[in-house]
């Protein structure tokens, strides 16, 4: 077993985590007949989802790195602990309550927004230090441009205290649009080979 076998593994079961609490928790909103379109809310579960399977797919690069230090793989994991806790906020806690999205949301998007500032903040600082962007450096610059600007959004919205149903969702559809986007354009990137 390879160093990056080994800590790949760790990685992997913490995405499995979220993306089962994803899934089951959708699953018991529709089992329930709970579950009701809301834009923002909907889109929120469908870009985690994305993020989760994104950050799994974007591990396999990991397997360059020649020396494994254990701060280096703490920092590594805080990503994807971050996207299992922002899974797990999607969701009520009791199942037996009468389940509005509309209002779950507006009562739960602080925390949302506060994890997807984190998980911006982490994301530009792991493409900065232990695995640069391999696209090219304007492409590279963009991407951090565009990471940081809607970590500034999030964080206005967020201080704030805006609850405009019309900026929710146009942030929302914003939001999986720049994350469908960035997978088109760096399809190249994310490709896994031998």
């Amino acid at each position: 077993m390879s160093p990056f076998e080994y800590v790949i593994v760790l990685v992997s079961i913490i995405l499995g985590l979220g993306i089962t609490t994803i899934l089951t928790g959708l699953a018991e909103l529709i089992k329930h007949k709970r579950f009701k379109w809301y834009t923002p809310y909907c889109t929120w579960l469908l870009l985690v989802f994305i993020l989760h399977i994104h950050e799994w797919w974007v591990s396999y690069s990991l397997k360059s790195v020649q020396a494994w230090h254990l701060p280096m793989f703490l920092f590594i994991i805080l990503y994807p602990i971050n996207l299992y806790v922002l899974a797990h906020l999607l969701f009520p806690s009791d199942a037996k309550e009468e389940f509005n999205p509309r209002e779950f949301y507006f009562n739960n998007y602080p925390k949302f927004f506060i994890c997807a500032i984190i998980a911006l903040v982490l994301s530009i600082i792991h493409n900065l230090t232990i695995e640069p962007f391999q696209v090219h450096d304007t492409l590279a610059m963009i991407g951090r441009v565009i990471q940081s600007s809607i970590a500034v959004l999030l964080l206005v919205l967020l201080l704030t205290k805006n609850r405009s149903n019309l900026v929710h969702v146009a942030v929302a559809v914003f939001l999986i649009t720049i994350v469908l986007i960035s997978l088109v354009v760096t399809q190249d990137s994310l490709t896994i080979e031998n």
